[in-house]
């Protein structure tokens, strides 16, 4: 569970931190937009794992308990 909500809240991070910083470049107009989208990605993909990893490990307890 530990892990799940660790990633989960790394990949809500690099989204923001992503998004402030593709906001910032829009008005700049100066560097590389590919590295934010990829970042911006990764914490999605991040976000999506950290769900599944918290899901599972809340139907394995549900599990138990019914036994």
């Amino acid at each position: 569970m530990f892990v799940g909500r660790i990633l989960y809240v790394l990949g809500i991070l690099f989204v923001f931190v992503s998004v402030i910083v593709l906001i910032m470049m829009l008005f700049t107009n100066k560097g590389n937009m590919l590295t934010p989208v990829f970042t911006l990605l990764n914490g999605f993909i991040a976000i999506g794992i950290g769900d599944v990893v918290i899901d599972l490990n809340y139907k394995k307890r549900r599990d138990r308990s019914k036994e």
